[in-house]
């Protein structure tokens, strides 16, 4: 099996990463081929991989290869170039109304002349193509809604770097294997589509986060100048509508992914829910009852690190003794978004009130030393750290996105992403009810083992995979409600 992952597995943690961990090493008859895609310089992985796994490749997306500034002309001569390659790739993922798949042809070319990619981006003919394709995108005559904003030439350049960076993505050679499992519909998309055009080799997306939403709440967020942030939404969307496209299954973790995914075209019938296990111990350690709050997670926009600091500032106020404590690295690129996080622990005076304790290798562990466990995320799909509060018997105040409600329903207390005074209110809550907080720490606990066990999540996967594997040729039908459920 061949295993795409970006941002995350093997040199990230964090939930996915956590996943992507349990189902290689939950599956040991199956041998595994991992191909990272990374946002930032790596060095070592920080995942061990399991005998049965190896690390086959990764390709950094914002490398140091870069297209040359200078392009040659047409005199200079343009043998074996694809001349129309940027124009391709622009129109068919930012295009509103484009088939998805009619960029595949280009992403085959890609593959199968790796050595012409430099010379056919520095081919003026190519750039004339494709600022006659971008502009087709910019005048909306598709059907894309609203009006694009003003482009000017930095922002062109900048987007023909950004088709040259889709084209070296498709050119990477991946091992064979008889299935490729994408964690993302994103940029590790791309060799899948490639391999599946050439070999016939299936396709399961398992999606966690939705690529495309967090894109959008991004450019909400985001400075950027409002080119900036068409463009990337654009691509997000134009990546997502691919990997749905080329997929033969789309099993998001959560139903709550079904409704974006059958929008940007997935046939219902190709959707499979199958939400993430964990294993559960017989009896949890009782909580300490220290009024110890704990979060998990990255230091990172979509989870919400400022609320979560609000939130620690008001209980503060109103149980003084209270300490939080917050396990993650910071994500690769947001460096300033955990300086601002730093700069707003001081501003609100949090002292050791509220620490940040940096990364984990035991998330499970660190629960146990808390009372009560808050995520305060914008975007989630089915969060690896409830399902690991609830197997403590923890009870858990977290926000209403993703799939959170099917698995703290009953087990903890929400509030809508961003409000801060509900938060805190349940937070006081259960630091201050211990009778509540045990009773829906225990009904967490036995909910978690019922229903997500972490041995359905991987016999959802084996099943899966291996009947894709021995499809010969002929699609597997599956139903939303098939394996896992």
């Amino acid at each position: 099996m061949l295993l795409l992952t970006e941002g995350t597995y093997p040199f990230v943690m964090g939930g996915v990463s956590t996943w992507c961990d349990l189902l290689v090493r939950g599956l040991p008859d199956l041998d595994w081929e991992v191909f990272a895609f990374t946002g930032g310089e790596v060095d070592q992985p920080v995942f061990e991989l399991p005998a049965q796994a190896r690390l086959a490749g990764r390709l950094h997306l914002w490398g140091s290869q870069r297209t040359p500034r200078r392009l040659i002309s047409a005199r200079r001569g343009r043998s074996g170039n694809r001349v129309e390659l940027a124009g391709e790739l622009v129109e068919g993922l930012l295009g509103w109304s484009s088939d998805p798949l009619a960029v595949v042809e280009a992403l085959v070319w890609c593959r199968q002349h790796p050595d012409r990619l430099v010379p056919t981006f520095r081919d003026e003919a190519t750039w004339h193509h494709y600022t006659v394709a971008l502009s087709r995108v910019l005048d909306g005559s598709d059907g894309g809604g609203f009006p694009a904003p003003v482009f000017d030439l930095s922002r062109a350049v900048d987007l023909y770097q950004t088709a040259f960076w889709l084209a070296r993505a498709a050119a990477e050679p991946t091992p064979g294997a008889e299935v490729s499992l994408v964690t993302a519909a994103a940029w590790c998309s791309l060799p899948a589509a490639v391999d599946k055009a050439l070999h016939g080799r299936p396709v399961v997306l398992s999606e966690h986060g939705l690529y495309v939403r967090e894109s959008y709440l991004a450019a909400v967020r985001s400075s950027d100048a409002p080119a900036a942030r068409f463009l990337n939404t654009r691509l997000a969307r134009g990546l997502s509508r691919l990997t749905y496209a080329i997929s033969d299954v789309v099993a998001p973790v959560s139903a709550a992914n079904a409704a974006w995914e059958e929008a940007l075209g997935t046939d219902p019938e190709r959707i499979v829910v199958i939400p993430n296990g964990i294993a559960v111990p017989g009896s949890p350690q009782p909580a300490p009852r220290t009024r110890t709050v704990v979060s998990v997670g990255r230091l990172d926009p979509l989870k919400d690190v400022r609320t979560m600091l609000r939130v620690a500032a008001a209980v503060r106020r109103r149980v003084p003794d209270v300490t939080f404590l917050h396990y993650g690295p910071v994500s690769p690129g947001q460096d300033d978004y955990a300086h601002g996080c730093l700069a707003l622990h001081h501003e609100l005076g949090l002292g050791n009130s509220f620490r940040f304790m940096g990364p984990t290798k035991d998330p499970t562990g660190v629960v146990r030393e808390a009372d009560v466990v808050l995520m305060t995320s914008i975007s989630e799909g089915f969060p690896m750290s409830v399902l690991e509060a609830l197997s403590q018997a923890r009870p858990v105040v977290t926000t209403l996105v993703g799939g959170v409600l099917d698995a703290v329903r009953g087990a903890g207390m929400t509030a809508p992403p961003g409000d801060v005074h509900g938060l805190a209110d349940a937070v006081v809550t259960l630091l201050t009810d211990t009778e509540l907080a045990e009773r829906l720490g225990a009904r967490g606990h036995r909910r978690v083992g019922r229903l997500f066990p972490q041995q359905r999540c991987l016999d959802g996967y084996d099943l899966l995979l291996r009947a894709l594997a021995e499809q010969d040729g002929n699609p597997v039908v599956v139903g939303r409600g098939g394996a896992g459920q």
